[in-house]
């Protein structure tokens, strides 16, 4: 007689860990692949750097190194790149599980790109986990204040909202650079650091956080008109409910029906934080590569010009694994938190 899960919920959260755990490998796949069929050889371009150290002879690298091509080829075999794509994933997909993501050849010295991901990642978090909580709790209030008050200042602060929601960040990331650097010599040029070493110090950390400001700021921006306009559309669809007009009609005050509307309403906005973590994740990197913050997007940026396979793959499947990760703790937690879709899991399950 075989092991047997009895409560509907717990297979119900099985099920859908072997569903993203076959999604986790489809998008592993599609990541390795991808970087791999672009145009360009990372290994030649390594090697020319290398032998060049940035003076490019007039004949080439080929005429410096008279056994180049028989020489490339060795270094290909080092690196794994002498197979078929197909061939190599196994090996890849085992060493990445085991921590091994393997050398970026963007660098001289070319360190593990774990230790990049990790030296990266914190920046990144220290941007993201920020600007996603502000936004998040700033947007909630104010849609459910909006969605309560009514009348004209619903109507305009919609519009306003809107117009800032579908804002591309990049575009008011160069329009707050314009405001706030080359007008108002306010904020850094760049967001990184300069002439510092990373450390705990104060004064490093009073640099960083002037690096971060533009970013910061644009993020919430942009998020708080996104959380708005969902929480007011909440709101509004639990003042419609049946048991809020009871509710009133039974002569309960405005104010503590708008708390019941708004408690309500929270629910799906606590699932939709999950999902916008991963997202945002993605999102934010295109705001780092402008700016030339230094995290993960200042990272990709850097793999990606000089064609290094090895990391592109590894920062791809990372930040595939994040989204992923992010939609199934969201599909969790809705299951939980709402009675109404945890009594159709249970009775599905059944």
């Amino acid at each position: 007689m075989g092991f047997q899960i009895k409560h509907p919920f717990a297979r119900y959260v099985i099920r859908k860990a072997m569903t993203y755990t076959i999604l986790w490998f489809l998008a592993t796949f599609i990541n390795f692949l991808l970087p791999r069929i672009m145009p360009g050889d990372p290994i030649r371009r390594f090697i020319e750097r290398v032998y060049t150290m940035g003076q490019a002879p007039s004949g080439g690298v080929t005429q410096v190194i008279p056994e180049f091509e028989k020489y490339m080829k060795e270094v290909e075999r080092i690196f794994g790149l002498d197979q078929p794509p197909i061939l190599q994933f196994p090996t890849w997909f085992t060493n990445f599980l085991h921590g091994d993501w393997g050398f970026s050849v963007s660098y001289m010295n070319l360190p593990p790109v774990k230790d990049l991901v990790l030296q990266a990642l914190p920046y990144t978090l220290t941007l993201l986990l920020p600007s996603l909580a502000v936004s998040w709790v700033v947007g909630n209030y104010l849609g459910a204040y909006l969605a309560l008050k009514g009348g004209k200042a619903d109507k305009v602060g919609l519009s306003v909202l809107q117009f800032i929601a579908q804002l591309p960040t990049y575009w008011l990331l160069i329009i707050f650079l314009f405001i706030f650097y080359v007008k108002l010599r306010w904020v850094p040029p760049t967001g990184r650091p300069s002439f510092m070493i990373p450390s705990l110090t104060w004064e490093y950390i009073r640099e960083l956080l002037k690096c971060m400001a533009l970013p910061l700021t644009t993020l919430t921006t942009v998020g708080i008109g996104g959380w708005s306009i969902g929480m007011r559309a909440y709101v509004i669809y639990q003042l419609n409910s049946d048991y809020i007009k009871y509710s009133k009609s039974l002569g309960l005050p405005q104010r503590v029906l708008g708390r019941y509307a708004f408690r309500n309403a929270l629910i799906p906005q606590f699932t939709a934080f999950a999902i916008n973590f991963g997202g945002m994740f993605s999102g934010n990197l295109l705001v780092e590569m402008i700016y030339g913050y230094p995290g993960m997007g200042a990272l990709l940026a850097t793999v990606m010009s000089n064609l290094d396979v090895f990391a592109m793959q590894a920062i791809f499947t990372f930040t595939a694994t994040m989204l992923l990760i992010a939609n199934f703790v969201a599909d969790i937690i809705y299951g939980i938190l709402d009675p109404r879709i945890r009594r159709g899991i249970i009775e599905v399950m059944t």
